[in-house]
């Protein structure tokens, strides 16, 4: 094999497919990615059995052929190599890769294709299109909700139910509680799934990378019984699911409004995020004290004490709730409307807050904490 290609563009083919490189494996094989020439064109892959990346490089193609590359040397010694310069690839019949830059020579021994795991083909047939950036944007109000204890590992995902072209993104690790839906699939899709919170977390780095911001730019997913696969931009992200049946969720959602405030979101998101400053660092609670018009926020710890009231628009009886402070501020961040309530029906039981605004389709939900 021999490809002559520029350093940006190798360099942004190993970036794009780095997450998918098994750190801790038996399998030595999985350190490597494999780079192999196809219709003209140069691909690269990785897996770590669990999830994997394809994606499509330009380059210019003298002879075909493929090896599997030892990643973080690779990747070593394209961050040491002149910017702005072409670098000329070969593979002799051994396996050894010399590499040429400018003046610079590396050699580096490979292994071959056949040591390496085949990624599954993706069946166009089974895809639909969806807007890749507004699935970033659900998957993004949701997947920092879900648990990252690997004891309860249906809680370890992000649950997607299609029905009657309505996708739902649902997470929680037992504590709080994200929802979001919005209107976007075909009718005849059905389906529901847990995406691992990995593979979301890499398809989210994706659309950094291939700067997907357009909200007409699509992309083709196909979910099977176990597997759940992303086409965007030439580059290709399959996964396993998550195995089990996610909790039912619908249940936690409060249906009852006994006592709600509406308060300005940022100014919400301010005094909370003040608050936690002087709170215990782990465990530590920030009291909400609704009077009339005023929302009182407080915290303490051994050495601090912090309060400060906000105007909100309330009108029922005194009501104070404790809440775990980065579970509020978690929910806040996410909320891209003025306004939003807060909806409760004691002290002990789930509060749900709610962006204020046409077309809200998220929601989130926080257990308080004891007072």
């Amino acid at each position: 094999m021999k490809i002559t290609i520029s350093k940006e563009e190798l360099a942004q083919g190993v970036q794009t497919i780095q997450s998918a490189l098994s750190s801790r494996t038996t399998l030595p094989i999985l350190l490597n990615f494999l780079l192999e020439t196809e219709d003209k064109r140069v691909k690269v892959i990785s897996t770590d059995l669990e999830m994997g990346v394809k994606h499509y490089l330009n380059a210019e193609i003298e002879s075909d052929g493929a090896i599997t590359i030892p990643a973080k040397k690779f990747s070593d010694i394209l961050h040491s190599l002149p910017d702005a310069k072409d670098v000329e690839l070969s593979v002799d019949a051994g396996g050894k890769i010399s590499l040429k830059c400018g003046r610079s020579r590396f050699g580096i021994v490979g292994a071959p294709k056949s040591e390496y795991p085949v990624l599954p083909e993706f069946n166009r047939a089974s895809a639909f299109e969806l807007p890749a950036a507004v699935i970033g944007e659900m998957v993004r109000k949701t997947i920092f909700a879900a648990s990252s204890d690997e004891t309860r590992h249906v809680l370890n995902g992000v649950f997607w139910s299609a029905r009657k072209g309505n996708l739902e993104m649902v997470s929680t690790d037992g504590r709080r509680l994200a929802v979001c839906a919005k209107k976007i699939l075909p009718k005849d899709k059905e389906f529901a799934v847990i995406v691992p919170t990995k593979v979301l977390s890499e398809f989210l780095r994706l659309l950094g990378l291939l700067d997907v911001k357009d909200a007409e730019e699509m992309m083709l997913v196909s979910v099977t019984e176990n597997q759940i696969t992303f086409q965007l931009k030439g580059t290709t992200l399959l996964s396993r699911l998550v195995g089990g049946s996610f909790p039912n969720y619908e249940q936690v959602i409060p249906t009852k409004r006994e006592v709600i405030f509406t308060a300005p979101t940022k100014d919400l998101l301010a005094v909370t995020k003040r608050a936690s400053l002087c709170a215990v660092d782990r465990g530590g609670s920030v009291k909400y004290a609704l009077k009339k018009g005023v929302l009182s926020v407080t915290s303490s710890s051994q050495n601090n004490e912090f309060s400060e009231d906000l105007a909100v628009e309330y009108s029922g009886g005194d009501f104070s709730v404790a809440f775990n402070p980065q579970f509020v501020m978690d929910a806040l961040k996410h909320v891209d409307t003025d306004k939003m309530t807060v909806a409760m029906t004691s002290p002990v039981n789930p509060a749900l807050f709610e962006p204020v605004g046409d077309g809200s389709d998220y929601r989130f939900v926080v257990m308080p904490m004891r007072l």
